[in-house]
C-alpha cells in the first residue's frame, strides 16, 4: 500500500466513525429530559431527598450520553481529515469550531429545554485536545471512549454543584431547576459535597485509565520495534551465513579448478600421442568429461554463465542428479512434448541444484506416507515456463509462509534463499503454497530465450 492510499484509507476509516457517533449523538438528543422534572417535583411533594439526588444523577448521564457521542463524532471527523493533502492543523481546528457551533445551532433538545455551553462543556473541550496529543498512537477508538467518557462525566458533575453556579457553571434550564430547589430545601451542601466527590473519583479514573493507556500503548510500540529488530538482526544473521558458506564453497571449486586444468591437458597430451587404442579413447573420454566438469565449475563460479538446452534435455539432466538419491523412485517428471521442445538460456548446474533443493524439501516432507508422491512439472505459459515441485505431504505451516527464514526442518533455512536467487538473477520468480487437497507446491518461472 503506497503512502497515498493510506492516508486515504485512514481519512475514510476516521469520517466514517465520526459520521458514526455523531449519529449516535442524534440518537441521544431524542431521549426526553422530562423525567428529570418529574423526581423534582417528587421531591417538593414528598420532601425526601432521594428524588432530587435521582433527578441530579439522571441529569448528569443524561449530558453525558448526549455530549460523549458529539466530542468523540467531531474529533474523528477532525484526525480524518487531518491526514488530507491541506488539512494538518484539522484535528484540533475542527473540533475547536464544531463542537460550541454545535450547541449554538441546536439551542433546545425535543424536550424543549435550552442547552448550555458553559464551563463544563470548556473542559470537557479541553480533554478532547489532551486525550488527542496523548493518545495519537493508540489504534482502539473504544479505549479513548472510554478515557474520555469517565472525564466528561466528571465534568458534568460541576455543571449540577450550586456553589459553582457564580463560575459559569451550570446555566441551562435543568440544572439551573436541580440547584435551585437544592437551595431552597438547603440540600446544597448535599450537592456540593456529591458533586466534588464524584468529579475527582471519576477525573482520577479518567487520568489513570489514560496513564495506562498510553503506558500500555508505548510498551506495545517498544515491543514491535524490538521484535521488527530482532528479525532483522535474523536475517542479516542468516545472510552473512549464506554469504560465507557460498564464498566458502566458490573458493574450494576454484581451488578445484587447478588441478582439474592439469588432468585435462595432461589426458589431452595422452589423446594425441598414443596411437589410437583403448588408453587413447579412454585418454579423450577423460578430456570430455573433464571439459563437461570444467563448465560446470564455470557456471558454480559465475552466475551469469549462461548455456541454451531444451526443457527436455534439462529434464532428463535432472533426472541424472536425482538417481543418486533414495526418493528418487518416488519422484514423476512431467512435460508435454510441446512443452519438452522450448528452449531456455539458464545456468544449468545452479537451476538443477535448484530444483534438487526442491525436491530434496518434498521428500522430507513426505516422510512417512503410506503413499508418498513428489511431481515434477514443466508447464509452458507463453513467454515462460513453470518447472513445479508438488507433493502430498502436510503442507506448509503459516509460520513458515510468514518468514521464509524459517527452516520447516530445523536448518538454516539457505536452501529455500539459494531457489529465489537463482530464480531472480534468471530474470525470473519463485513462490510457494498449499494445496487445498494437502500438500504444497513450490514453483520457479523461467523466462523462454528471446528469438
Amino acid at each position: 500500500m503506497n503512502r497515498r492510499l493510506f492516508f486515504t484509507s485512514r481519512l475514510a476509516q476516521l469520517v466514517a466513525k465520526g459520521v458514526l457517533c455523531l449519529a449516535a449523538w442524534v440518537l441521544a438528543m431524542r431521549i426526553d429530559g422530562g423525567y428529570v422534572l418529574r423526581y423534582l417535583q417528587r421531591f417538593v411533594i414528598y420532601d425526601d431527598g432521594r428524588y432530587l439526588l435521582t433527578a441530579a444523577v439522571g441529569l448528569v448521564l443524561l449530558n453525558t450520553i448526549r455530549a460523549v457521542p458529539l466530542y468523540l463524532g467531531w474529533f474523528f471527523i477532525g484526525e480524518g481529515l487531518s491526514f488530507s493533502r491541506r488539512g494538518k492543523m484539522a484535528s484540533w481546528l475542527v473540533p475547536l469550531l464544531a463542537i460550541p457551533s454545535t450547541y449554538l445551532f441546536v439551542s433546545r433538545d425535543p424536550g424543549g429545554f435550552s442547552l448550555h455551553f458553559g464551563v463544563p462543556a470548556l473542559f470537557s473541550l479541553l480533554s478532547v485536545f489532551i486525550l488527542h496529543f496523548s493518545t495519537r498512537d493508540l489504534r482502539s477508538w473504544f479505549a479513548r471512549a472510554v478515557v474520555l467518557s469517565l472525564l466528561v462525566f466528571s465534568f458534568q458533575w460541576l455543571d449540577i454543584a450550586p456553589i459553582l453556579t457564580r463560575w459559569g457553571f451550570g446555566g441551562g434550564e435543568l440544572s439551573m431547576a436541580v440547584k435551585a430547589l437544592s437551595v431552597m430545601e438547603e440540600w446544597d451542601w448535599v450537592i456540593d459535597a456529591l458533586s466534588a466527590c464524584i468529579f475527582a473519583t471519576a477525573f482520577a479514573g479518567g487520568i489513570i485509565a489514560a496513564v495506562l493507556l498510553i503506558g500500555t500503548n508505548i510498551l506495545g510500540v517498544q515491543y514491535r520495534m524490538l521484535r521488527a529488530r530482532d528479525i532483522k538482526i535474523a536475517e542479516l544473521r542468516e545472510s552473512a551465513i549464506r554469504d560465507r558458506g557460498y564464498k566458502e564453497i566458490q573458493n574450494l571449486v576454484h581451488d578445484l579448478r587447478r588441478p582439474l586444468t592439469a588432468i585435462l591437458g595432461l589426458a589431452d597430451v595422452m589423446a594425441e600421442t598414443l596411437p589410437s587404442c583403448r588408453e587413447a579413447d579412454y585418454a579423450r573420454h577423460i578430456v570430455k568429461t573433464g571439459a563437461q566438469m570444467n563448465h560446470m565449475i564455470e557456471e558454480l563460479l559465475e552466475e551469469d554463465a549462461r548455456r541454451d538446452i531444451t526443457v527436455g534435455d534439462l529434464l532428463e539432466y535432472l533426472k541424472s542428479q536425482v538417481s543418486a538419491f533414495d526418493w528418487r523412485h518416488i519422484v514423476e517428471v512431467r512435460a508435454a512434448l510441446r512443452t519438452s521442445e522450448l528452449v531456455v538460456c539458464v545456468n544449468l548446474t545452479r537451476l538443477s541444484r535448484a530444483f534438487v533443493n526442491l525436491l530434496d524439501n518434498a521428500s522430507l516432507a513426505v516422510k512417512g506416507k503410506e503413499a508418498p508422491g513428489i511431481v515434477f512439472a514443466a508447464d509452458a505459459e507463453r513467454d515462460k515456463v513453470l518447472f513445479t515441485v508438488l507433493d502430498n505431504g502436510r503442507g506448509f505451516s503459516n509460520k513458515f509462509l510468514e518468514n521464509r527464514g524459517f527452516s520447516e526442518w530445523g536448518s538454516t533455512g539457505m536452501g529455500l534463499a539459494f531457489v529465489s536467487d537463482v530464480a531472480a538473477n534468471h530474470g525470473g520468480s519463485f513462490s510457494i503454497s498449499n494445496l487445498p487437497g494437502g500438500g504444497a507446491a513450490a514453483t520457479i518461472m523461467i523466462p523462454l530465450k528471446e528469438v
